[in-house]
């Protein structure tokens, strides 16, 4: 594998639920970037089963990231990470190696130290669960103004920009909420609890089809306001930063009457987008496993540049991708249009690929409060 070293400034720009087929959405990013890569893959379909391997180059083997993995040691250059979602806090171990860091919980006790829940999405328990914040959050909207669900992406822009600009390199970690549910942009053409009420209704499975509508809608209104506060970004930093845009996983929009991102190894939540500016060629296939390679020109953990197939798992759920099949336990189909086929060398790949190393989406409760899962 050839490789080469990073530049001065690099920047890695993370998307929490970012659909492939909704890629299209951000024409101002796309026109920003080198390259997009029409076959990149998640290594689960949850936040804390991705971004080990984002951050780590490693496949989630607990409840965040092996701090000494972090791509982030790897830079001489001032570092700077700021994250929107509180599964990327320092008590998942992501603010090591950044030199400044910020996050929704400043935190610092590990998960284990504190004890962690799991929520399975779909499951009765999850149902009651999501009642009861809807409930919560009507009853916040009769004494004040319900404020937007995560930190808003101009204003990560903002603060990123005032950290770096005097700085001459530096290697930054960005993660943007949306279009992370509840979907609520500001040119919704509902009111800001409606729209939390509805998504959080209709993810619910208690949606009608005018709900289920008006969810896609705003969902594609988050990813079109955050390519606007992206512009901002790609307008400021030098020509010659490295830059690699991905996101976390994908989101399920109705296929198969399911919405959000559960652990179901569907196209929809593990095909996602991917480009770079200023980075070294990758294979056909690109994991996101391979990210922190991608920032370093270098390899590091199990990333490559130079990918045949890529895999995911959620619990004992798994899935083996290459250019153009998805093989699961259920079968193999074709990327293209979904359709059942073989791929005996990839069902071969699928069936030695151990998932034990990527687990299900455990987290401290109050941060799945905070997303909405409890």
């Amino acid at each position: 594998m050839s490789t080469e070293h990073a530049p001065d400034r690099t920047l890695l720009v993370t998307v929490d639920s970012l659909r492939y087929d909704r890629f299209e959405h951000m024409p101002r990013t796309r026109d920003f970037l080198d390259r997009t890569h029409d076959r990149a893959f998640a290594t689960s379909t949850a936040t804390l089963g991705s971004f080990p391997a984002i951050i780590g180059g490693e496949y989630a083997a607990g409840g965040g990231l092996e701090r000494e993995q972090s791509v982030a040691h790897e830079f001489d250059a001032y570092s700077a990470g700021i994250t929107t979602n509180h599964l990327l806090s320092a008590e998942y171990g992501y603010d090591a190696g950044f030199d400044s860091f910020v996050s929704p919980k400043g935190g610092g006790e590990s998960l284990k130290d504190r004890g962690a829940v799991m929520l399975q999405r779909g499951t009765l328990p999850h149902r009651i669960a999501t009642w009861g914040w809807n409930r919560y959050q009507q009853l916040q909207s009769l004494v004040g103004e319900i404020e937007k669900s995560f930190r808003p992406a101009d204003d990560v822009v903002s603060s990123f920009r005032r950290e770096v600009d005097d700085r001459e390199s530096w290697f930054g970690w960005l993660h943007f909420m949306e279009p992370h549910h509840p979907y609520d942009p500001d040119d919704a053409p509902v009111g800001r609890e409606e729209a939390q009420r509805v998504t959080r209704t209709v993810l619910a499975g208690r949606g009608s089809e005018a709900d289920e509508e008006l969810v896609r809608e705003l969902y594609e209104r988050e990813i079109a306001e955050l390519d606007a506060a992206l512009d901002e970004l790609w307008e400021a930093i030098p020509d010659d930063t490295r830059v690699v845009f991905c996101a976390d996983h994908g989101e399920l929009l109705g296929e198969g009457g399911l919405w959000g991102h559960p652990g179901e190894m569907r196209p929809e939540l593990l095909h996602v987008p991917f480009g770079t500016k200023n980075a070294p060629d990758l294979g056909d296939v690109v994991s996101l496993i391979d990210v922190p390679t991608v920032l370093r020109g270098a390899e590091h953990g199990l990333g490559t540049l130079d990918r045949e197939v890529a895999f995911a798992a959620y619990g004992d759920r798994k899935a083996a991708m290459n250019a153009e099949h998805i093989a699961t336990a259920e079968g193999t189909r074709r990327l293209t249009d979904g359709e059942s086929t073989t791929d005996s060398s990839l069902e071969g790949d699928l069936e030695r690929f151990d998932p034990e190393y990527v687990v299900k989406e455990e987290a401290l409760r109050e941060d799945l409060e905070d997303l909405g899962y409890v």
